[in-house]
């Protein structure tokens, strides 16, 4: 292209760009401007997509981990606890008197257990934990390689006859002092993990857990609504992907034809694989519902902000602009009077500096009222129940040790009844501002309401309850002593129930009932003294409230 040629282009974009109005300008700067923001939206959002997919494929495979181990970990205890039985005279001599009972209480004692039972060599059943029928063993194959390694074996997952439930046996010979093997033991291990693995993953995610043998048969499915339990799945695309790895993700079809992200693992010793899937769709649809969520929000602030800059160009700029053109076509008329005094213009501050003050004003007003007592200038119920709200929600380790003092005023209505509220208001004013000498710095001081206070005292180790009672009989002399309202000299004491948190208890909120029993119990014992909670009875706490009374 010509220099002549990029030379017109440019006067003619120029040309175009002078008609178009402040206004028009002004819009194509912003849509400009936020064009890259609305696309770093987007990107985010579809990183997010693509990361809840990258969570679920994990989450996924640490489940079918997690089953495995948990398998793994009830293998090794049954195990230990084959050893442990086979030292046991009663068992080793398979004794009709107490080898039953033995197995009995060990069934009852291990959750997994479906049961033991203690077989000669030639694998008739010589007793068991649930009393069983006669039955050989000697064809199956975890019992002969038990017998053939003289060590412990697990067979492979099998149907219980009764419960119709996969489980293992686990086995375990009894050598004799020459050597031989003279018992066999077996436990069978059912899987309740994988129920409990089952409720967690369907009540997260929605997804199903699926137990293969290693021939790729279905020995449990939860849920099942297809009824695929007992099928053998070996030639689906899925299944045969599964067969060939010991663990990893797979995202394929799965049993019901429904994309999933399939984590799986290998149980130990049996060759079974267990597999935890999460529907494809299920997972993509919160992150789908996020990207329309946020384009749509960006499209609506975008449209937002053109409106609002449209208008605000009418109001502040385009209004004031017109008037300026109209007064400077005024001045050029035949009508201004070059003698007329000049009306001044009002001289104002800053208008954000003016918002700025009045917020701060503001912000300092609500706050008076919303968390202080206007009376006695101690927090109020609200700021108590927040401050309360904030050690509850304090990490473990940057909590200390806190004692709650719950306060009732003893013989205050009779002021209120004989000299007048004014009266009243005045005592009160004056017990806040004793309550606030009682204690120290960083301590917390509250009037809850009427002639109720209460207060928060951080404790050091070692010093709790000593610190506590000490502070508490404090404010009962302190209280306790005269006091002049309205050129009258009045007298009135206090009752404080004391607890110790978490020394008396480890929820806040049950400390904080603990005080105020401790406040009813100070009170029913003659008022004006201070209970603490640990010195009450464990068999005759009240129950009632204090703080109400």
């Amino acid at each position: 292209m010509s220099l002549l040629k990029r030379t017109r282009i440019l006067r003619r974009v120029q040309t175009l760009w002078a008609r178009v109005g402040l206004r028009a300008r002004l819009e194509a700067f912003i849509l400009l401007a936020l064009l890259p923001m609305v696309g770093l939206v987007v990107v985010l959002l579809l990183q997010e997509r693509s990361q809840d997919i990258g969570r679920a494929r994990e989450a996924t495979r640490l489940l079918a981990d997690r089953g495995a181990l948990q398998q793994a970990q009830i293998v090794q205890q049954a195990h230990g606890v084959l050893q442990l039985l086979t030292l046991v005279p009663d068992i080793r001599e398979a004794s009709p008197e107490g080898c039953a009972t033995m197995l009995k209480q060990a069934t009852d004692l291990y959750p997994w257990s479906t049961g033991f039972g203690v077989f000669n060599p030639d694998g008739n059943l010589l007793c068991s934990s649930n009393r069983s029928r006669p039955m050989n063993v000697a064809d199956r194959d975890y019992f002969r390689e038990a017998l053939a390694t003289r060590g412990f074996t697990v067979s492979n997952f099998l149907i219980g006859q009764n419960s119709k439930q996969p489980r293992v046996v686990a086995a375990l010979p009894i050598v004799g002092d020459d050597g031989s093997v003279i018992r066999v033991l077996l436990a069978g291990v059912d899987l309740s993990w994988l129920a409990e693995l089952s409720v967690e993953i369907a009540h997260e995610s929605g997804g199903t857990v699926s137990l293969f043998d290693s021939e790729g048969t279905i020995l449990a499915r939860v849920p099942d609504p297809q009824g695929l339990v007992g099928r053998s799945m070996a030639d689906h695309p899925m299944v045969r992907k599964i067969m060939e790895e010991e663990a990893g993700i797979i995202e394929d079809d799965g049993l019901d034809g429904i994309p999933r992200i399939s984590g799986f693992a290998t149980l130990e010793e049996t060759g079974a694989k267990i597999v935890v899937a999460v529907a494809r769709d299920d997972i993509l649809a919160a992150a789908d519902r996020n990207l329309l969520l946020g384009t749509g929000v960006m499209a609506g602030v975008v449209l937002l902000i053109v409106v609002g800059v449209w208008v605000l160009m009418e109001v502040m700029v385009l209004r004031r602009l017109r008037d300026l053109k109209a007064s400077a076509a005024f001045l050029s008329s035949d009508l201004f009077d070059p003698h007329a005094p000049c009306t001044p213009a009002p001289v104002h501050p800053s208008e954000f500096s003016q918002v700025a003050q009045a917020m701060r004003t503001m912000g300092r007003t609500l706050s008076a009222i919303a968390f202080e007592d206007r009376l006695t200038g101690l927090a109020n119920r609200r700021f108590f129940e927040a401050h309360v709200e904030r050690l509850r929600d304090q990490p473990a380790q940057d909590q200390t040790a806190i004692a709650i003092l719950y306060i009732d005023l003893d013989g205050f209505k009779p002021i209120n009844d004989q000299h007048g509220h004014h009266t009243g208001d005045l005592v009160l004013k004056e017990i806040g501002d004793r309550l606030a000498r009682c204690v120290r710095q960083g301590d917390f001081a509250a009037r809850l309401g009427g002639d109720e206070f209460a207060v928060l005292l951080s404790l050091a180790d070692g010093h709790q309850a000593h610190y506590a009672m000490e502070v508490a009989r404090r404010i009962i002399n302190s209280v306790s002593a005269p006091i002049t309202a309205d050129g009258l000299d009045v007298r009135i004491g206090c009752s404080i129930g004391v607890a110790l948190w978490p020394a008396d208890a480890a929820d806040l909120s049950v400390a904080l009932q603990h005080a105020d029993r401790a406040l009813y119990a100070a009170k029913r014992a003659g008022r004006a003294r201070v209970v603490s909670y640990s010195d009450l009875p464990t068999s005759n706490l009240p129950t009632g409230n204090a703080m109400a009374t």
